[in-house]
């Protein structure tokens, strides 16, 4: 398997200040919420993922909700806008026994990813 390339975000800086639209705040929520959703899915997927290649897609996805999160957490902060409070430990049972097959997983990843191109390219 090809070693995944980490994708770059918000690395361009403007120097226009402007403030968020009720639109860009609700797509930056939607956004939020789906991927605090989704790194906890990913969590419990990787409780209980085999296969070696799929667990790195698990992990590299994993690694991006966290970041996706943080850049809108970072976007959130320096507009003054209340940050989400999105899911937590509480909302996920770890120790649940395993539900699906490895092949499952990367049929989530696909389908959440189709997800957020159409979230992303609606708020673009």
């Amino acid at each position: 398997m090809e070693t995944i390339k980490p994708i770059k975000i918000g690395s361009k800086k403007t120097s226009v200040k402007e403030k968020l639209t009720a639109p860009e705040m609700g797509k930056l929520w939607a956004t939020y919420m789906g991927n605090s959703m989704s790194s906890y899915i990913l969590s419990y997927f990787l409780e209980h993922v085999e296969d070696p290649d799929i667990k790195k897609l698990l992990q590299h996805a994993k690694g991006l909700t966290e970041e996706f999160q943080s850049n809108v957490k970072d976007i959130f902060t320096k507009e003054n806008v209340p940050i989400p409070y999105g899911f937590t430990q509480e909302d996920v049972n770890l120790g649940a026994p395993k539900l699906f097959e490895d092949e499952f997983y990367v049929h989530y990843l696909k389908y959440a990813a189709k997800a957020g191109l159409s979230i992303y390219s609606i708020a673009l």
